[in-house]
């Protein structure tokens, strides 16, 4: 069965066109205008890709997908935008974008970045494998993607969640910012040193007993983080 995707945009001649592209590509469509019906046809038809626009009508993208990212972890949402501001890049990072499209795009690069999210919200992505991990208070399961505190579910976005495994399967190594941008966006999607340093305080915020003097990931100046090592229980 082909992939569905969900394209959130009021500016017809975009949606028209990308439409297009991507039916010719052999994918399944479906369009909205505004981000009350966004969130609400994601519910509906559960797409493997959404486009979102940011400035939409009714909701920003922003809010659409800080509510849509807790009920889909495998979503792959892509921000449209004619913003370029590192700021507006960083939120949207931080609500559970996956990727960022700044207009006017290509379409085929906009395809390349479809098939690049497909593949990876599939399984074949940075994270891999299986396994079980405890430090303090906190229990993850990579397979399905769960983590607890003292017991209680904590929610994670998708790059949060990488973040944090690759930290803890190379446990005690320094991992620089470039790594984890080369490893978990790749080299053609454009993000900066400091969405790596917003997600890590993220992170901390949601696990550590004080964020302010964390114990699990390590600052390690001007290169970047590392897993406490010591902490995880065999």
């Amino acid at each position: 069965m082909s992939a569905r995707i969900l394209i959130a945009d009021d500016e017809s001649a975009i949606v028209m066109a990308v439409r297009d592209e991507l039916l010719f590509e052999g994918f399944e469509v479906e369009s909205v205008g505004d981000g009350p019906t966004a969130l609400e046809k994601a519910r509906e038809v559960r797409p493997d890709v959404v486009l979102l626009d940011l400035m939409l009508p009714g909701m920003n993208g922003f809010d659409v997908c800080r509510r849509l990212r807790p009920e889909r972890p495998d979503l792959w949402i892509i921000m449209l935008t004619v913003r370029s501001q590192e700021a507006d890049r960083v939120t949207g990072f931080e609500v559970g974008a996956d990727d960022y499209v700044t207009k006017p795009f290509s379409l085929r690069e906009l395809v390349g970045r479809i098939k690049v999210g497909l593949r990876r919200a599939n399984g074949r992505g940075p994270v891999s494998g299986a396994g079980t991990y405890a430090f303090g208070d906190v229990e993850l399961d990579i397979r399905s993607r769960r983590i607890l505190k003292t017991g209680a579910p904590v929610q994670l976005t998708r790059k949060e969640f990488e973040i944090l495994v690759l930290l803890i399967q190379r446990a005690g190594e320094v991992i620089t910012r470039e790594e984890f941008l080369n490893s978990l966006w790749g080299e053609d999607v454009y993000v900066t040193n400091r969405t790596i340093d917003t997600h890590v305080a993220t992170i901390r915020r949601k696990l550590e007993k004080d964020p302010n003097n964390p114990v699990y990931v390590e600052g390690v100046r001007g290169v970047g983080y590392r897993f406490n090592e010591s902490l995880l229980k065999t």
